[in-house]
């Protein structure tokens, strides 16, 4: 990949997220390989930060979210799980990252994820809001959220529900199961599934054969299929992220966080 374009890091530090142009093609990487590019504050920050520098670069018709090392994302880096910038409210916390998730669907230009290793958590509903999925054959997918005391609040509630049906997304997100990249193909979470040693490659041919394509009609494209769903989507985040100030507020998300750090089974009471 050439001319990689990315945010100023630290002297010795290499950025958690690149950015790169290459065949009208913006290419976002997470790139914190030693923690399967599990999220905290600061790769956060940086990802949304680049995901509109792609939304906005003049010179790019599609974007490519991708992931160095094993994994694509596996979603917030547990080393900073529960914790955020002092004094900030559970609703300022969650309005905040509401604003990044509805920017992603916002963006007129199409979003190619291109998954494998882990795919976890916000990491895998990060990839729900993109156009297209193009999974490699080692993908392992998951919504953990419900045996953290929480639930999704990155719109997997409507994105599952919309792309494989109701029942579906609620058997995936009450049970926290895993399922692999040839199940998200055929419940349609998914739309190509490719061996590991080939996913950049055919990713890559994807997004160039989308960028080739006329701009205008493929940005109508897009916007006239949202149009389906995309109220619905955004209405319900907007309802995930009210749910979330609650929960937040009970007994058993408590109990979930202590359970946690020592190491033992939690036991929920319903409030």
């Amino acid at each position: 990949m050439s001319e990689t374009r990315a945010a100023e890091p630290a002297a010795t530090e290499e950025p958690a997220v690149l950015y790169e142009l290459k065949d009208k093609v913006a290419i976002v990487t997470l790139n914190r390989p030693h923690r399967h590019n599990a999220l905290d504050d600061a790769s956060a920050i940086l990802l949304g930060e680049l995901m509109d520098r792609a939304r906005d670069d003049t010179e790019a018709r599609v974007t490519l979210l991708r992931g160095n090392g094993p994994s694509f994302c596996a979603g917030r880096d547990t080393a900073v799980l529960g914790k955020r910038v002092t004094g900030l409210s559970d609703f300022e916390h969650l309005s905040r990252s509401l604003r990044k998730k509805i920017g992603m669907l916002d963006s007129q230009k199409p979003i190619i994820a291109a998954l494998h290793g882990h795919v976890i958590g916000g990491g895998f509903q990060n990839a729900l809001k993109a156009d297209i999925r193009i999974a490699a054959d080692d993908a392992k997918m998951r919504l953990p959220e419900i045996d953290w005391g929480i639930m999704s609040d990155g719109g997997a509630t409507s994105l599952i529900a919309a792309l494989a049906g109701p029942s579906r997304a609620k058997l995936l997100i009450m049970t926290g199961r895993s399922f692999s990249a040839r199940e998200a193909l055929e419940w349609g979470l998914v739309d190509i599934v490719v061996p590991r040693d080939r996913l950049d490659e055919e990713a890559m041919a994807l997004a160039r054969d989308i960028a080739a394509k006329p701009p205008m009609n493929v940005m109508l494209a897009k916007q006239l299929v949202d149009a389906l769903y995309g109220p619905a989507i955004r209405e319900n985040l907007r309802n995930e992220m009210v749910a979330l100030t609650a929960i937040y507020k009970s007994e058993d998300y408590q109990e979930a966080r202590a359970a946690r750090a020592e190491k033992r089974e939690a036991s929920f009471k319903g409030r």
